[in-house]
């Protein structure tokens, strides 16, 4: 519409333009052209304010627009400083309508204290003075305080006269908080700077030098120094050695290259109190700044581990002498070893040897000393001519049979004479069997017949391993069934006896075992471990026993120990 009235003006006075040339005229045709004139000049002058008033009322439509959707409270005040305008974000900010606001002074959301104060303010922008930005604390509806920056300014009209003033609150609550902790957090962080124990500071690296920058207490006494003497010093300055100081460069320069933390360990050497004392120092070095201010900064921490490095030495010392001890100990351990099993072994020879003699003495003396009263009985019986007598006779010589054949039996027990004659395998045989015998089991026999290389101890603890095992089967496990197996290969003898009896609980049995209760297990364990086998026991209460060892065909490889 403004811009077919500009059209439409333009047009107008075009056409003013051609009329309003009255030379030579008749003068009812120029009082013609004057009105007509007059008449477009008025209708210039109200297509023109038109134009204004529409060009006017879009900037304002702007202008509340903008108003409206900042994210800060926009309020202003006439001359007595009653509120004219309150935008959504003082309402959010507030807690009040525009409608509560409007009509009242700021001074509803001040506190007390505040009224005064703000008072002279709103004077200084009504008499066209600036107030430079400031924090404050108003009041919302609730109560609560909300911290705020203000910007406050005159209002003006077109001819520069004050007709009242503007305040933009922007809620800085969040950053004050934000400053609050970072506040707190310098302090907290400067206390353990000048506190901690470690060295630490930050230095600009030069290009031949280091300058230091910062430096905590720890630093300072590091050096028979102050904190203020420090700062600003290079290291040449505080007599630091060349080549320490070299070293110390050349970290900074790999960490300032890398942009990452550098860690390295150094001897710093010095003298104090005319001695030369010497401490190990752990430092890490890290960039601060790499140059884009004009100056290359870098932290530094170091930690004296001096007394750790000691305790590290003695650490090692006592280790060494452990070791060594342990290595003793060991050695002591190994030749008591090799003792108690010799002892074991000499032992259970001897045993043998014993029940060999017993057997030979119970079948070669006694045997036939019982023999030779059998027969006497026998003549005497043949001799006698009374009765009686020879029912004493026959029961003199039954008992003299029952004699003779426990002799006998304790004679194989002691050493059965098939395990020396006929070998392990036939010695088993006829053990299990007269077991079986004896106690009623069925048996199951599941022997390879391959001749077996055994030398006389592998044999003897063999048929010894299973002689207890059968023994305590007969005694403990109230089986019904009783298997006896043996494997030959090219390596070792293989022998499995298990049962179905009651079971019995394995670890409680070993630790009976070892604390001498009871001590055939341990025997069994020791009698297989001598000739260089090994032994299993597998058994739960209810569900039978089995029992597995092996034993190597040929002698085992003996170590050599030092004692």
């Amino acid at each position: 519409m403004v811009y077919l009235s500009v059209a439409g003006l333009a047009t107008l006075l075009a056409y003013a333009g051609l009329v309003l040339s009255p030379t030579g005229i008749p003068a009812d045709v120029a009082f013609l052209n004057r009105t007509l004139s007059a008449t477009l000049f008025w209708v210039v002058a109200v297509l023109v304010s038109r134009s204004r008033v529409a060009i006017l009322d879009r900037s304002a439509r702007q202008l509340a627009a903008l108003v409206n959707s900042s994210v800060d409270a926009i309020i202003s005040q006439d001359l007595r400083g009653m509120i004219t305008s309150w935008n959504g974000a003082a309402e959010r900010l507030f807690g009040y309508d525009a409608s509560e606001r409007i009509g009242h002074s700021l001074s509803t959301i001040m506190a007390s204290e505040q009224v005064c104060e703000e008072a002279v303010k709103s004077r200084q922008l009504l008499s066209g003075v600036a107030v430079p930005p400031y924090d404050t604390a108003w009041l919302r509806r609730d109560g609560s305080v909300i911290e705020l920056s203000l910007s406050r300014s005159p209002i003006r009209n077109r001819f520069g006269s004050v007709v009242g003033m503007s305040t933009i609150a922007h809620d800085i609550t969040a950053r004050l908080k934000a400053e609050a902790s970072f506040k707190h957090s310098e302090v907290t962080l400067q206390a353990f700077f000048e506190s901690a124990s470690l060295m630490m500071g930050v230095v600009e690296v030069l290009d031949d030098d280091i300058r230091h920058l910062s430096s905590n207490r720890a630093t300072a006494r590091f050096f028979g120094a102050t904190q203020e003497e420090m700062s600003g010093r290079l290291c040449s300055q505080l007599g630091v050695p060349k080549d320490v100081a070299r070293m110390w460069l050349n970290h900074y320069r790999l960490c300032i290259k890398e942009h990452s933390p550098v860690r390295f360990e150094y001897e710093h050497r010095s003298v104090r109190g005319g001695k030369v004392e010497q401490r190990s120092l752990l430092a890490t070095v890290s960039l601060i700044d790499n140059g884009a201010s004009g100056i290359v900064r870098c932290s530094f921490i170091v930690d004296d581990v001096t007394e750790w490095r000691k305790a590290e030495d003695l650490l090692r010392e006592a280790h060494a002498m452990l070791e060594q001890r342990v290595a003793e100990r060991t050695a002591e351990l190994g030749s008591a070893t090799v003792r108690a099993r010799t002892l074991a072994q000499r032992l259970f020879d001897v045993q043998e040897a014993e029940r060999r003699a017993v057997a030979q003495d119970l079948h070669d003396e006694i045997g036939q000393v019982l023999t030779a009263l059998k027969l006497n009985l026998q003549q005497v019986q043949r001799d006698g001519r009374d009765a009686r007598p020879s029912i004493e006779l026959n029961e003199s010589i039954e008992i003299s049979d029952q004699l003779l054949a426990r002799v006998r039996s304790l004679a194989l027990d002691l050493r059965p004479s098939l395990l020396d004659d006929l070998g392990l395998v036939p010695a088993l045989r006829w053990y299990a069997t007269r077991q079986a015998e004896r106690t009623g089991w069925t048996l199951q026999l599941h022997l390879d017949e391959t001749p077996v290389a055994l030398t006389a101890p592998r044999s003897i603890a063999c048929f010894r391993v299973v002689q207890e095992a059968m023994t305590n089967i007969a005694r403990h496990a109230k089986a019904t069934s009783v298997s006896l197996s043996l494997a030959v290969s090219s390596e070792q003898v293989r022998v499995v006896v298990q049962d179905d009896g009651c079971g019995f609980d394995v670890v409680a049995a070993r630790v009976r075992a070892q604390q001498g209760v009871s001590l055939g297990m341990l025997g069994m364990e020791e009698r297989v471990s001598l000739v260089g086998g090994t032994m299993t026991i597998q058994s739960m209460i209810g569900q039978g026993t089995s029992l597995v060892f092996s034993v190597p065909l040929t002698e085992p490889r003996q170590e050599a120990l030092s004692v």
